[in-house]
Order: C-alpha cells, then sequence, then structure tokens
C-alpha cells in the first residue's frame, strides 16, 4: 500500500501505460493528434550534435558518433536528449571493458585457496540493464523502432529503410 502512495495511487488504481505514438487513421483520434503535436514540436528544435561530446573516448565516442545521425533521422530526438545518448554511449563503454575483463580473468578468480567472482560480472549486468532501458527511451528497441517506423511511414511517405537502419 505504501508503494501505491509513493506513487499517488489509490487502492485499484494502476500505473498507466507510455503514451502511444500513432498517426495510423486506424488509431485512436486522441493518440494521433497527440503524436502530430510532438511532431510539430519536435521540428524546430536543435538536433543532437553529431561530435562526441569531449569527455567521450574509446567505445562511448564511437558509439555516439555511430548512433546519432540515425536518431536526428527519426526526429524524435533532440538536443535535450543528449544526457540520454551520453548515458548510453557511457554504459556501452563500461560494458565492453568489463567483458574483457571477463574474457581475460574469467567469471571466477582465485585469491589464495578463495574464488571470487569478478566484480566486472555485475558491471556487465548493470551496464546492460541501463543500455535496455536508455536504449528503449530512445527509440532503440524492436517495440520503440516499430513504432518509429510506422510513423515515418505514415508521416512521409519518404523510403528510409528503418529497419536496415538499427538491425531489425
Amino acid at each position: 500500500m505504501q508503494l501505491l502512495l509513493f506513487f499517488g495511487l489509490k487502492g485499484g488504481e494502476t500505473v498507466p501505460r507510455k503514451a502511444k505514438l500513432t498517426s495510423d487513421e486506424s488509431d485512436r483520434k486522441d493518440q494521433r493528434e497527440r503524436t502530430e503535436k510532438l511532431h510539430m514540436t519536435l521540428e524546430s528544435a536543435d538536433k543532437l550534435s553529431e561530435t562526441a561530446p569531449q569527455h567521450l573516448t574509446g567505445e562511448a565516442k564511437k558509439m555516439w558518433e555511430t548512433i546519432v545521425p540515425f536518431l536526428n533521422e527519426s526526429g524524435y530526438v533532440i538536443n535535450a536528449d543528449s544526457s540520454a545518448v551520453e548515458t548510453l554511449a557511457m554504459n556501452y563503454q563500461m560494458l565492453r571493458e568489463a567483458y574483457e575483463s571477463v574474457k581475460n580473468v574469467g567469471i571466477l578468480y582465485k585469491a589464495g585457496e578463495k574464488y571470487f567472482k569478478n566484480p566486472a560480472v555485475g558491471i556487465i549486468d548493470s551496464a546492460t540493464k541501463v543500455i535496455k532501458s536508455v536504449g528503449s527511451d530512445l527509440g532503440l528497441s524492436p517495440q520503440s523502432r516499430a513504432t518509429l517506423i510506422d510513423m515515418a511511414n505514415s508521416d512521409d511517405e519518404d523510403e528510409t529503410d528503418w529497419e536496415a537502419r538499427f538491425g531489425g
């Protein structure tokens, strides 16, 4: 019950789902209007810089410079989302570095007569969760890509191959 109160809910109420973005005529009018309003708002917003911030290096910098052009082209990510993209890039680098540690040291390592779990295993676990969450927020999950593909096809009928671009 305390958890419900934390979210401002009363007994029997549920947490609302994420708003659906769509321009499909068969979907509800309020969903289409919300999508159109968002699209119009984002058209005038600044795009993300395709040059990675100076403090990002290595794999994080490569990730930024790989993903930002696609995010900008989608039209639903703006400069205000840069911290989310930065989080994705940094966690990707942590994942790669932790994986190298697991490859070199193993999942367990021996110190004296005892075996210990390689701390990199925990880093892989937490970085993977962050990447999945932030990636989904940015439209990089299969479901998010499908939504963006539907919107792109409905909005301007251009020939952008979203599935090929995002590896779908």
